[in-house]
């Protein structure tokens, strides 16, 4: 890739104008402009910096799924606020995912007609709840679905919105939903892996585990290890544990576990498969891990509630008892 740019000048005010361009086959990935005075030289060509490395970082990471990025970006600031949201949500963490919430509300309160900036503030919405950032509460997860369903009406084939709106669904525990918003993604780009890993979850919550396997493996296979693999690798988790393939979900929650340990989704599934293989001491430790980052939890709300429930009763009730077993408090 190379990055270029010029500068315009009239009087004090400057134009800069960047582009990002695919060295091999010759297409724009990103361009943007910027406005300033020369008066506050120093403090706009940090404002371009910052914007830059941003932006390009998320260019990047699209271009590596395939994806083409079909919502209008909006003004500067919009955009500015977007992408350090991203980037804060693509930490993944309790605390990174709340300043991702913040930059993305004051995105939606200069831009409430931007598409990007309602999806944005949805995803980190969902996923803040997913982490344990967020309450589980009705208002919090209708407002995600509410800012998702405006997202894809205002671009109906942008593959990312459709995902993120899957995501909300699912947190309401709205599975079906889920899985057409998840089909329609995919129609609309195979290529781009968070149709595939968001799929591969919701079959797995219906038990359809061999679809679940199938398309988590295509979402790794596709992801190429990046900064959300972990979220695939625990899709296959919970497609294996209702399988009752318990060393090869033990395995992979391991994995997960190990790349993201403040996923206490992902630690839970650690402690039900340890259970579940009769390693009762490492399933102890995944208990504890689990309770010293989110206390209270225990299996009144554990499930449903933290995790997503399992379509079917008997999976539910194993993922329970395992819990049970590892040592989750009963209330």
């Amino acid at each position: 890739y190379m990055l270029s740019g010029s500068v315009q000048r009239s009087g004090n005010g400057l134009r800069v104008n960047v582009q990002l361009v695919d060295a091999a086959g010759g297409h724009h990935v990103w361009a943007q402009k910027f406005d300033g005075h020369s008066e506050n030289a120093l403090e706009f060509q940090d404002r371009i910096a910052q914007s830059v490395v941003l932006a390009v970082i998320l260019e990047l990471q699209l271009t590596n799924w395939k994806v083409r990025d079909k919502s209008p970006p909006g003004i500067p600031e919009v955009r500015r606020l977007v992408n350090e949201a991203l980037m804060k949500y693509f930490e993944m963490t309790r605390d990174s995912l709340l300043v991702g919430i913040e930059l993305a509300e004051k995105a939606f309160s200069i831009g409430p007609d931007n598409a990007r900036a309602k999806r944005t503030l949805s995803i980190v919405i969902s996923m803040g709840v997913a982490f344990g950032a967020l309450p589980r509460e009705r208002g919090v997860i209708e407002r995600a679905v509410e800012l998702a369903e405006a997202a894809v009406r205002a671009v109906p084939d942008d593959e990312i919105a459709r995902c993120i709106l899957s995501f909300a669904l699912e947190s309401c525990g709205r599975i079906d939903e889920a899985i057409a918003e998840c089909r329609h993604a995919i129609s609309l780009n195979p290529s781009y892996p968070t149709g595939h890993g968001d799929i591969s979850m919701l079959f797995a919550l219906r038990g359809q585990v061999d679809e679940a396997v199938r398309e988590a493996n295509e979402a790794i296979r596709l992801g190429t290890h990046d900064v959300i693999d972990f979220w695939r690798h625990h899709g296959l988790v919970v497609a294996l544990f209702a399988g009752g393939d318990n060393q090869r979900a033990l395995e992979a929650a391991r994995k997960v576990v190990r790349t993201k340990p403040g996923f206490v989704r992902g630690a839970l599934y650690w402690a039900a498969t340890a259970s579940a293989t009769g390693n009762n001491e490492e399933a102890s430790r995944a208990i504890h891990h689990c309770l010293s980052q989110l206390p209270h939890l225990n299996l009144s709300n554990v499930c449903p509630g933290f995790v997503p429930r399992y379509v079917k009763d008997h999976h539910h009730s194993r993922f329970l008892e395992m819990l049970s077993r590892a040592g989750l408090p009963s209330s």
